[in-house]
């Protein structure tokens, strides 16, 4: 499996507010309430990438 990194998809101005693992193109979105702070945002899609769990060929893009 590629090496993954975190890629932002969509930004709020200057906001991240949904990304992907480039690995296995699973989606992350940042919660209506982080998106008060970019410093916010920015820790939730890290948190939420690091602790997923690479599938291959990851159909499912939902959050946990």
């Amino acid at each position: 499996m590629p090496k993954r990194n975190l890629r932002v998809l969509k930004w709020i101005g200057t906001f991240p507010a949904i990304a992907s693992c480039t690995a296995c193109n699973r989606e992350f979105k940042v919660p209506l309430e982080a998106l008060k702070r970019v410093a916010d945002a920015q820790q939730n899609l890290t948190l939420q990438f690091e602790r997923h769990q690479c599938k291959e060929n990851e159909t499912d893009s939902s959050v946990d």
